[in-house]
């Protein structure tokens, strides 16, 4: 499995690069996690958590020199309640980066992401919906009202949640009672195991590992960011634009 943190990732498709005819070119600092987010995607983790999983290949295909398979990627693991990949996909339409700038649509995508009050991704909707006017404020709600019937959390959540328990019942027996598993792209194949002498996965390790991913993913879940249904406002940081 590609030992990339999501953070990490989500830091490299959102900072500054420069970019090409074709392809972003990572600055110098970049190079390294950059060549580890070009590798193969575990496939495995789609069974899981596939909201990591569709992240890890839209930060592939970004560097790649594919934007717009990058997007529609993004959009995958953010209907699956990936914060990271709301918090991305409002980044780059907020500013136009490498995608058509739509400030509105951009603050719909990080109100969502900042749902869940997570200080990695909150302070850039407070920010950028003190920049937008009240004209874009309102088309950023109607984005907003659309965008979470599919991609807020009380419908995306229980979502990736349902999923991620269904998949871990089928290794629940391995993870009580002992075994080795194989989950491709996760764990290490049985013939290349035994080729260079390396362990096998336990059920107990794989499932420890799981569920700490599981609750990472899941961190923050069930707060509220947003007084009400019908208006995208911020509580308590942004009580009233006429403040500003």
């Amino acid at each position: 499995m590609k030992s990339l943190s999501v953070l990490a990732l989500t830091a490299m498709l959102v900072a500054p690069a420069a970019f090409g005819a074709e392809r972003p070119q990572p600055l110098p600092d970049q190079k390294d996690i950059v060549a580890k987010s070009l590798l193969p995607c575990p496939g495995g983790l789609e069974r899981f958590l596939p909201g990591d999983y569709y992240f890890c290949s839209a930060a592939r295909n970004y560097w790649s020199g594919h934007p717009g398979l990058a997007r529609e990627s993004l959009k995958n693991a953010a209907q699956w309640a990936s914060k990271p990949a709301q918090y991305a996909l409002g980044i780059m339409y907020f500013n136009g980066d490498r995608a058509e700038k739509n400030r509105p649509l951009g603050l719909a995508w990080l109100a969502l992401a900042a749902e869940r009050h997570d200080p990695a991704y909150e302070p850039a909707f407070i920010s950028a919906y003190k920049e937008v006017s009240p004209e874009e404020l309102a088309q950023a709600n109607a984005y907003w009202q659309d965008l979470k019937k599919t991609y807020g959390d009380p419908v995306a959540a229980p979502r990736a949640e349902k999923r991620f328990d269904r998949e871990y019942a089928q290794i629940a027996w391995a993870v009580n009672f002992g075994g080795s598993i194989f989950v491709d792209g996760v764990t290490v194949p049985y013939n290349d195991a035994m080729a260079n002498d390396l362990p096998l996965q336990s059920g107990f390790t794989l499932g420890r590992m799981l569920q700490s991913q599981k609750a990472m993913y899941f961190y923050g879940y069930d707060s509220h960011v947003f007084v009400g249904d019908a208006e995208l406002v911020p509580i308590s940081q942004v009580a009233s634009r006429k403040d500003d």
